[in-house]
């Protein structure tokens, strides 16, 4: 009998560990839309287990998204650089990545000027508008609503 239930357990986990995490990118837009840090640090253990290729760039932004709500500054500076260096780094990989354009558009129009960290926005709306048509469908949507809040990205007509 106890042979069975260990078993059993062992089979069990053995399925858990091969269920994967069903990644929705419009969650995560509105999560990092948000200031709410619970939503934010679910949503970063969450994209800390997908095996996709955009995870650092997904980590990255949620790191620099929950720096802003960080009440120690020092605190905040460490975070912020750390989500900065995965963000930056996801882009050196992948320089015509729409997306991780968009990501770094987000939070350079919604960081403090003391950052330093808006000399790309001009270019990443060029970018974003210039590989807006040929964007998957999901992006395009994702990209069409923050264009309608954004200072600076305007989509061509």
């Amino acid at each position: 009998m106890k042979i069975r239930a260990v078993l059993l357990f062992v089979l069990l986990l053995g399925l858990s560990s091969h269920v994967t995490f069903a990644f929705d990118k419009k969650d995560f837009y509105k999560v990092l839309a948000s200031n709410a840090l619970t939503e934010i640090e679910s949503q970063f253990d969450a994209v800390k287990t997908l095996s996709l290729p955009e995870r650092d760039a997904y980590e990255g932004a949620l790191m620099m998204k929950k720096a802003g709500l960080q009440k120690d500054k020092k605190a905040q500076l460490k975070l912020f650089k750390e989500g900065k260096g995965k963000l930056e780094g996801a882009i050196n990989k992948e320089p015509e990545n729409c997306e991780f354009r968009l990501l770094r558009l987000i939070i350079q129009e919604n960081a403090p000027s003391a950052l330093g960290y808006n000399k790309q926005i001009e270019q990443d709306c060029t970018f974003i508008g210039e590989n807006y048509k040929s964007a998957p469908s999901v992006l395009k949507t994702i990209i069409r609503d923050y264009s309608k809040q954004s200072q600076k990205l305007k989509l061509p007509a």
